[in-house]
């Protein structure tokens, strides 16, 4: 996997985000740490986020994102706690907008 990929590393640092703000890896942790993140990063990195999340989505590269998530050591969040992450992300920027 090219490492240039996502250059910014938005999505990763969300994966990362999670495991530090303590929230459960459901639907409801995800929409807190999509509104913590919008708290602390601002609207414009969480649009930014949405982009990055879309890119990956067209190109399925969920399972690089588990490895990163596995490097991290960040606990609970197999591909499908990855995806609905993701999905959660969106649904919060769609209501935003």
């Amino acid at each position: 996997m090219e490492d240039n990929k996502y250059p910014e590393n938005y999505f990763e640092h969300y994966i990362v985000s999670f495991s530090s703000t303590g929230q459960t890896p459901d639907k409801t942790g995800f929409e807190n740490l999509a509104r913590l993140y919008i708290d602390i990063e601002g609207t414009d990195a969480f649009s930014e986020l949405i982009k990055e999340i879309q890119l990956i989505k067209e190109n399925d590269d969920w399972s690089y994102f588990e490895e990163i998530a596995r490097d991290f050591e960040v606990k609970d969040l197999s591909t499908d706690k990855i995806i609905e992450m993701a999905e959660v992300a969106i649904t919060v920027y769609m209501d935003m907008i």
